[in-house]
């Protein structure tokens, strides 16, 4: 018998998915600005302490307001950033000092955003690595290097011997006895009495693409990552200087919806009491001291209750990771592997690591640059990004399911070594983790998860 339409529909029932907001806001991607907008401005916030660009500590506050809707993703950070002695006067010219990559994203050691006084991201004390993963892991060279003068995003020059550990001859400004080229750039970019005038991208809300009413109360807090690890050079010489930010802003383009649809967001949201969805990211650092002479590494029940959707493992010594003037803070070097495996209540998933080649095959898979160009090329992997990920997100596929649906479950590791560490290390682990953020007119913010 022919099945009817109805029919068809019960054997093979569609996927619903919640549309992230109210039904006007769905509008916003499909119509031109002209269509929608009015009028646009930009939301300039202040850091404070204002008149201090020593502070450890800076405060932005976004006061809530009915002017329309914000564009987070792209949210920018500015300021002009300086490097002098401890009387606040410019360096000598013979001091190696320099600025390491990316200051404005790097060089936090927390990051923390209140959405109406509830704290929507992860709080950690490295996010200076898990913003430096996730420049690796999402950024390529052919985008950032142009723009490498404005961020200050310029890598240490990767390579055997300790080349991205060098300073030798850094004040060289024509490079030729200077094998750290990348060093010796970011000097000339800030050096003595010429401040650097640094911009770039700030991650607020998860890279979301989805706008967000301006009535929303917001606060950003930075804290300052440990001088050792913002500046690079001769370590006595490091010591005395320091880093002044100063006129410290965020700016987040604004835009005033037409009469129409603002009316009906504020019916939605004031008289409704309708709740905006935001899908967000959140990260677990996990840092794990290892003696020397270690090789095998069990970690059970490394995350329980929820299961990320990517990990990232890599190992640094400890003296690299506590911090130096005269060592890349972001160097990866890859481990002498015998094996890798993550489980998931004790059934090790695929695919296990066994070697390098494995490893940057499989993160190449995962990053999907089947046909796009790799952030970095193999020998430079071994020797500076060797960064091991691995996919446990559930496979969407009903007729071919290697992980359930379920986004529970107990995550551990095992690694095994060809050779005994030659030195205390620290193993790190950095958990992906998907979470919707909910929030109401004047209400506290909500998340679905709590990791």
């Amino acid at each position: 018998m022919k099945r009817t339409h109805a029919q068809a529909a019960d054997d093979e029932p569609i996927e619903v998915h919640d549309s992230g907001f109210m039904g006007p806001m769905v509008m916003f991607p499909t119509f031109p600005h002209n269509d929608t907008f009015v009028e646009s401005r930009k939301f300039k916030l202040i850091a404070g302490p204002i008149a201090n660009p020593d502070a450890d500590d800076f405060t932005f506050n976004h006061a809530p307001n009915d002017y329309g809707v914000m564009d987070l993703q792209s949210a920018r950070i500015t300021a002009n950033i300086t490097i002098t002695a401890a009387d606040n006067t410019y360096l000598a010219g013979d001091q190696n000092v320099a600025l390491n990559q990316s200051p404005l994203r790097l060089g936090w050691k927390s990051r923390e955003i209140l959405v109406n006084n509830q704290r929507i991201n992860s709080l950690s004390s490295q996010e200076n690595e898990i913003e430096f993963i996730n420049h690796l892991t999402r950024e390529t060279p052919l985008a950032y290097m142009p723009d490498q003068d404005i961020t200050g995003c310029i890598h240490n020059t990767p390579g055997a011997a300790n080349v991205s550990d060098s300073i030798t001859q850094m004040l060289d400004a024509t490079h030729a006895t200077h094998v750290n080229k990348g060093l010796g750039k970011r000097y000339l970019l800030c050096k003595r009495d010429v401040p650097f005038k640094c911009y770039d991208f700030i991650n607020l809300m998860g890279d979301n693409k989805r706008y967000v009413v301006s009535s929303f109360n917001m606060t950003i807090r930075l804290t300052r990552l440990e001088k050792v690890k913002t500046l690079m050079g001769a370590a006595a010489e490091c010591a005395l200087a320091k880093i002044r930010y100063s006129d410290l802003e965020i700016h987040i383009q604004a835009f005033k919806p037409k009469a129409q649809l603002m009316a009906a967001i504020n019916n939605a949201m004031v008289q409704k009491g309708e709740e905006a969805k935001y899908y967000v990211r959140h990260f677990r650092y996990v840092p794990m001291a290892v003696a020397v002479g270690t090789r095998k590494i069990n970690k059970n029940d490394l995350f329980t209750g929820a299961r990320p959707t990517r990990m990232f493992i890599y190992i640094r010594t400890q003296a690299r990771y506590n911090g130096a003037h005269t060592s890349n803070p972001n160097r990866m070097i890859f481990p002498n592997l015998e094996f890798l495996g993550v489980k998931i209540n004790e059934a090790f998933v695929e695919p296990t690591i066994e070697n390098s080649k494995e490893a940057y095959i499989n993160l190449r898979r995962i990053l999907n640059r089947k046909y796009d160009e790799m952030p970095f090329n193999y020998p430079d992997y071994l020797t500076d990004y060797g960064l091991i990920a691995l996919d446990l997100s559930e496979n969407k596929d009903s007729y071919n399911q290697i992980l359930p649906n379920a986004t529970s479950g107990v995550v551990s590791l095992e690694i095994r070594l060809n050779q005994p560490l030659a030195a205390a290390s620290q193993l790190i682990v950095v958990g992906e983790f998907r979470n919707q953020l909910s929030c109401a007119y004047q209400t506290e913010a909500r998340l679905k998860f709590a990791y």
